[in-house]
């Protein structure tokens, strides 16, 4: 297995058996250390263990931030997709608000014009009965307002009234009236 591929606890775990074995290196070379050649071979193998326990640790560190950055994309991703349900949740509540609103919205103008209507038609009544009573008191009066013109400009609503012109014996003119129509002999 690659060390790419190993998790970070198998990572730790070779290097701490790689620092297990560099101490009984070091401990062999000081117990057993009989010639140069042999020492040089020891202090070749701890500095290669060395070199082996570094890149390692340079590895985990690797790892570790890969993992971090990992871990705090899915916790991103993971808040973005609560926050969309969250927010789906809500625009369900408020499209039911909305459409109880205009439910309301449209009671309240059926009942608005319901009452319109009915003051309409009061209105239309009050305004029939005045029309009535105005065409009866117009009759009433109708009679007393053409008498009272045609006494003061008798020249004026002669003929209208269905009168002639004539002239007295004195000179004096006036609104004649036949009350037996004339008729014409043959």
């Amino acid at each position: 297995m690659s060390a790419a591929a190993k998790s970070p606890a198998e990572l730790i775990a070779d290097l701490t058996d790689q620092v297990r074995l560099l101490r009984q290196d070091v401990s062999n070379l000081t117990a057993t250390a009989t010639t140069k050649a042999e020492a040089a071979r020891l202090m070749a193998s701890v500095q290669k263990i060395t070199i082996d326990a570094l890149e390692q640790n340079r590895q985990i560190g690797s790892t570790a931030a890969e993992m971090s950055r990992r871990m705090h994309r899915d916790s991103l991703t993971a808040a973005q997709e609560a926050a969309g349900q969250a927010v789906r949740g809500l625009e369900d509540k408020i499209s039911a608000a909305a459409n109880h609103m205009r439910l309301e919205a449209v009671k309240g103008r059926q009942q608005a014009l319901y009452s319109f209507g009915g003051g309409l038609a009061v209105f239309g009544g009050i305004a029939a009965l005045g029309a009535i009573l105005g065409i009866v008191a117009f009759m009433l009066i109708q009679g007393r307002a053409d008498a009272n013109a045609f006494g003061k400009y008798p020249g004026v609503y002669c003929r209208s009234a269905g009168g002639e012109l004539a002239t007295g014996t004195s000179g004096r003119r006036f609104c004649a009236f036949w009350v037996d129509p004339y008729v014409p002999a043959d």
